[in-house]
């Protein structure tokens, strides 16, 4: 299979140069649309850190940016492909969905990249039962994103509970910076069984209307992994094989845009999620080969937003989102097919919000918003079926408080001295503070707030220090959910939320006129931090509790560097996490976080070959070793598996994509081919896993790609 398809992307990339060739097109401009513009990565502007357009230099965050450009020149096909190329992110997978920890400390078991907000324009858009982040194609159409702004760090002074440990926001595109429609299919061999995707974008602006349409569908196949064992453990051998390990993520988005100057602007946009995946390395039912995951969540939002008077603005949206599974959902934790488990669970949700923002000047202003959120939840509930059809609810878990509320108030002040005072040696200078309350029916008062102070030291080169609070607030999946199996998880009315604080120093800029930077060291103590406790003496289930306290302190820096042809980056993380808690039997313990590497090496580059109307780009990363799960470690030594536990080995992955640049072989319209192929030297690697096993890492996969441009 994988033979035929280098055969395939050999023979269509040679027709594309010789049909490029044939057209008369100027190969310098032709490089240009390929060069990265430093520069502009420089000056790029970027909303999420303050609410507000801001260069990226003079931002109160750690932010890091991926642009269309570089979507589409490093083939990423989802938003977790993009993520994992940034410093300080690392995602692991049971290929069912991406995990996201950042910064030395990941969710854990069923966690689902909880540890930070992701947003669309500003959007959460979370499974919010279990304030689930869902990263894969499943997300939002790949075609439809303008550009992704990633913040580490603390940022629920601006947008509440789950901006934890970072945002993640989508900034999408409008119908008037669309070049042109296009509509993209892939074929793909993973693991040597076929899949292959289907996507389409289009939109416009005509007089006031601005508008646009994106959607994607994909089957993929992983099947045919081999789960590793926990060492000492023989549970699974050569023949325990994944099978039907399909997924169908689907994905539809649109955005209609009014706007007229004695009116204001008006915004309706609308983002569906369907994930449906056959979970064959989950915790509770490994390797069954009857699971399926089929969920649907989505939210619809009206906007609109005016200038009141000269240096007034205001904004005020109203937001309906709902999640719930489909029918097709499935649970099976034995290879018994004449009982299987289902679940209730859903949620309908509305949000309110208005913030008003005052400008003294071109830099100093203060906002002030509003918002207020409303859930209500049907709790989850297993059940155990049988071929009669007879649901018997399964034990544990409590009822529950179905209606969650939420009311936030937030002031932000931006304020540089030099300009409000017409004092020079200020004017470099720029300081912002953030303060937001929190008031929720369930887990009470928090009050989160965050200082920082930018120095411009040069024209393109700034120093940062900021320190900031935040909090991640328990899912009602944590709070209220019954168990899957005997001894399996279930909730805890009486958790309270997670509360973090982080100091932060960067310097960023340019060395020189080919070449930036971006580096930070960072500190974050969180307290309340929620772990899993094992079912070990007096405890039958598994349950979460808020036992632990998490030192983490690390640095990351970044490079990127545009030379002849080529544009490239290389990133590096180091990240020291130390956990604090409680053990049965040792009493208080501090040992290293698992689950998450202390060294991450990520680099690529793109190479433009103008003449022959080609991008070849290769990226790697290096993931240093990881200790494996605490469920593991109890079952590697189920007495001192607090300290005595095993670790993952280290490894390395190499990508390649090689695409042509637009070319013209269909007349008046323009065609882009792209082969890539993850995991080019087939490295062999495990993921950490939560039942007995560890789970295998995808070998080498190979796409072939199609986008006509309309």
């Amino acid at each position: 299979m994988k033979t035929k398809f280098l055969h395939l992307i050999v023979i269509i990339l040679l027709f594309s140069v010789y049909d490029s060739y044939s057209q008369e097109i100027d190969t310098s401009s032709t490089s240009n649309l390929f060069e990265l513009s430093l520069e502009d990565l420089m000056n790029i502007e970027i909303v999420s850190a303050v609410r507000q357009n801001q260069n990226i230099t003079d931002a109160p965050s750690i932010v890091s940016v991926i642009t269309e450009k570089q979507i589409k020149e490093r083939g990423y096909l989802s938003v977790d492909e993009a993520l994992n190329s940034i410093a300080g992110l690392d995602i692991i997978t049971d290929h069912y969905q991406p995990n996201l920890g950042i910064r030395g400390i990941n969710g854990g078991l069923r966690s689902w990249s909880r540890l930070v907000k992701v947003m669309v324009d500003g959007q959460s858009i979370s499974f919010r039962s279990g304030s689930d982040n869902y990263l894969d194609a499943s997300l939002i159409p790949i075609e439809a994103i303008e550009k992704i702004e990633i913040i580490r760090g603390p940022n629920s002074a601006l947008y509440g509970k789950n901006a934890f440990l970072g945002v993640v926001n989508i900034i999408t595109k409008s119908g008037s910076n669309l070049e042109k429609a296009s509509i993209s299919h892939f074929i793909a061999s993973l693991n040597e069984n076929t899949s292959f995707g289907l996507s389409s974008i289009w939109g416009g602006k005509k007089n006031n209307i601005d508008f646009i349409f994106a959607s994607s569908y994909s089957q993929l196949d992983q099947s045919g992994l081999i789960p590793q064992n926990v060492p000492g453990s023989s549970v699974y051998s050569n023949l325990n094989k994944s099978q039907k390990n399909e997924s169908n993520p689907l994905s539809v988005y649109t955005k209609l845009r009014y706007e007229k100057e004695n009116i204001g602007t008006i915004v309706f946009d609308m983002n569906q999620q369907l994930i449906n995946s056959y979970a064959e390395f989950l915790d509770w039912g490994t390797l069954t080969h009857n699971n399926r995951i089929s969920l649907f969540n989505s939210y619809e939002r009206l906007t609109y937003s005016k200038d009141v008077f000269e240096n007034l603005y205001s904004s005020f949206s109203v937001t309906h989102s709902t999640g719930k599974p489909s029918k097709k959902e499935i649970f099976d934790t034995d290879s018994d097919p004449s009982v299987w488990v289902e679940r209730d669970i859903g949620y309908t949700g509305y949000d309110v919000s208005g913030s008003v923002s005052y400008f003294i000047d071109d830099i100093n202003n203060f906002a002030l918003g509003i918002d207020y959120t409303t859930d209500a939840h049907d709790h989850q509930k297993y059940y155990t079926v049988n071929n009669n059809g007879v649901r018997t609810l399964n034990p544990g878990g409590t009822e529950g408080i179905k209606n969650f509320n939420n009311l936030g108030v937030y002031l932000q002040m931006i304020f540089n001295a030099g300009e409000f005072f017409n004092i020079n040696y200020l004017s470099n200078l720029t300081l912002t503070a953030g303060y937001r309350f929190d008031y929720h029916n369930i887990y009470g008062d928090v009050l989160t707030y965050r200082l920082a102070a930018v120095y411009r030291l040069a024209n393109q080169l700034s120093t940062k220090l900021m320190y900031g609070t935040s909090f991640n607030a328990p899912s009602p999946v944590q709070l209220y959910s019954n168990y899957i199996t005997p001894g399996g998880l279930v909730g805890n009315p009486a958790l309270k939320p997670e509360k973090a604080k982080t100091w932060e120093w960067a310097l960023m800029g340019k060395i020189i006129d080919n070449v930036n930077f971006n580096t930070n060291i960072f500190y974050t103590e969180i307290d309340d931090k929620i772990e899993y406790l094992l079912p070990y003496g007096q405890v039958s289930n598994i349950t979460a509790e808020n036992v632990s306290n998490i030192y983490s302190a690390g640095i990351e820096a970044e490079l990127n560097a545009s030379l002849f042809h080529n544009t490239a980056y290389v990133n590096y993380s180091y990240q020291k996490s130390i956990l604090e808690k409680t053990d049965p039997l040792l009493e208080k313990i501090r040992v290293n976080t698992a689950l998450y590497p202390s060294h991450m090496i990520k680099f690529g580059d793109i190479y433009h070959l103008p003449e022959y109307f080609l991008n070849i780009n290769l990226e790697g990363k290096f993931i240093s070793s990881r200790i494996a799960s605490d469920q593991n470690n109890f079952i590697y030594d189920p007495i001192n598996y607090s300290t005595n536990r095993y670790s993952l080995d280290s490894y390395f992955i190499l990508d390649l994509t090689i695409s042509s640049t637009n070319i013209e072989i269909f007349e008046n319209s323009t065609t882009k081919i792209s082969l890539k192929i993850q995991n080019l030297l087939n490295s062999k690697f495990y993921y950490p896993g939560f039942n007995n096993y560890d789970i295998p890492g995808l070998g080498r996969a190979i796409y072939v790609r199609f986008t006509q441009y309309i």
